[in-house]
């Protein structure tokens, strides 16, 4: 086999071709679905070959084109490695059959080709196990011995286990609990993710990256905010997309958080335009096209997620536009089509709230407030013996939001007392907590105008004021109090 392409595709199964030919098509990258195509059907053929099926001819120039476009395929074996994160390690049976056969030549062949596309797709634990293998047959540990040796494999050991510890530590430093015990972000945390920046691996490079980026955005660190922080943001996801292919694309979420992070760090510079575009990005990118109907995609969900956070913050209590309006109703019918179809015992209850908060967001912008204000309340009372007090901020400006759209302030008051009597004083979100303490006083002065309510909102007013990162949300609640249009 001539070409890097060519042995990917030779270590996939017909089945996982058929479906990155179905994803390319839908993807509209057609050249690369047709040079997949050719490479399942007729495997053995030479760089010449595939290039006239391609393009037709094979000269000189034809040829340049053709390197550039396996260049630009492998970017989408993104779409095997996310959602067959062992189809390097399916051929091992294959290479055992041909060894218990005695087909040395057979098997070295073999070998020298799977080392090479783990090497690429950055596979240690394959790696670590290719090497257990050749050291049982005295020909193929000295055959392969140049790209396996005991050097190699202890690098790998060690590249599989800092990869296993980053992955496993970011999780443990961001589960709910943890924050909200922990609540201040410890430095010597960032500074074991910051130490692996520099790794010789690059799947190690980028989820050291993103782990400590994670950190930050998960606490609400201020120097999340800082200039060099989006840099960083910028810089690791550039890096991940350059390099889609890495086996590391089944960590889809963990990958996927450097979108998130991006808007969340620029959205003051962004407008309604850059918004929707950055969303739907971030949908066509992620996007399954196989996925189960019955379960939650994750990457469509941060979009929704997303879009609704800026939605709501720039549109409460102001007139949607034509084009707005069918694209929020749009949105609420894709809501209640996943709603149906979920199958929510497979997914995770955290999920489960964060689907019916955005949900109920959406149903306030199409003056839905009632509905809202009865999914929120589902969920509180379906997972009142859960802990999520790092959710219960993003619940709580919602369900105010809804009853002040409703003008029900006596409701307003009531749910601000369970607020703050659930998270005992515990900011998750200080924007949220805000918002919600804004929603309060208002409605207070609208039962009853007193001047500590009017003291108390511009105490929050003050706070929005003079964190410059919190405009939006100012603006929001000016809104609110009938200030701005």
């Amino acid at each position: 086999m001539e070409f890097l392409i060519q042995k990917i595709a030779s270590c996939c199964s017909t089945q996982q071709l058929d479906l990155f030919e179905a994803y390319l098509a839908a993807k509209n990258q057609l050249l690369s679905k047709k040079l997949i195509h050719h490479l399942k059907t007729t495997p053995y053929q030479n760089i010449d070959f595939y290039c006239k099926a391609v393009y037709e001819n094979a000269s000189k120039e034809t040829l340049k084109k053709f390197n550039q476009l396996n260049h630009h395929t492998l970017n989408y074996f993104s779409f095997i490695s996310q959602h067959f994160p062992s189809f390097l390690t399916q051929n091992i049976s294959k290479i055992e059959w041909i060894i218990y056969h005695d087909k040395q030549d057979e098997a070295i062949e073999k070998l020298k080709l799977l080392v090479e596309v783990a090497k690429k797709f950055e596979d240690y634990g394959l790696l670590i196990h290719l090497f257990e293998i050749t050291q049982q047959n005295k020909l193929l540990s000295t055959t392969i011995g140049k790209q396996l040796n005991l050097e190699s494999n202890k690098e790998h050991l060690t590249l599989f286990s800092e990869l296993r510890i980053l992955l496993q530590k970011q999780d443990e430093l961001t589960s709910t609990t943890l924050i909200e015990e922990q609540k201040v972000l410890n430095p010597k945390d960032l500074d074991f993710f910051k130490n692996h920046f520099n790794s010789s691996s690059l799947s190690i490079q980028i989820i050291a990256r993103q782990s400590y980026l994670n950190l930050l955005s998960n606490y609400n660190h201020k120097s999340f905010y800082d200039k060099n922080i989006l840099e960083l943001i910028e810089y690791t996801k550039k890096l991940a997309e350059k390099h889609a292919y890495l086996i590391i694309a089944q960590h889809r979420e963990k990958l996927m958080s450097l979108d998130y992070m991006l808007v969340k760090h620029t959205r003051l510079t962004l407008g309604e335009k850059e918004i929707n575009k950055t969303c739907s990005s971030i949908i066509n990118k992620w996007q399954k096209f196989y996925h189960a109907n019955n379960q939650l995609d994750s990457g469509l969900m941060l979009a929704l997620s997303i879009k609704g956070s800026f939605f709501i913050t720039d549109y409460y209590c102001k007139p949607l536009n034509d084009k707005l309006q069918q694209e929020v109703k749009e949105i609420i019918s894709l809501f209640e089509e996943l709603s149906n179809k979920l199958d929510w015992e497979k997914v995770n209850y955290l999920k489960y709230i964060n689907f019916y908060n955005v949900y109920a967001m959406f149903l306030i912008l199409d003056n839905q407030e009632k509905t809202s204000i009865k999914l929120i309340e589902k969920v509180l009372h379906e997972y009142q013996q859960k802990t999520f007090k790092k959710m219960y901020d993003g619940l709580f400006v919602v369900l105010l939001m809804a009853h002040f759209q409703d003008k029900s302030f006596d409701e307003v008051v009531e749910n601000y007392s369970r607020y703050k009597k659930l998270t005992k004083n515990f900011v998750s979100m200080e924007e949220n907590d805000l918002v919600i303490k804004a929603i309060y006083y208002i409605a207070q002065l609208k039962i009853a105008p007193k001047n500590q309510y009017e003291n108390k909102l511009n105490q929050v007013l003050n706070a929005l004021k003079n964190n410059p990162h919190l405009n939006n949300n100012l603006l929001l609640v000016e809104r609110v109090m009938g200030k701005v249009p």
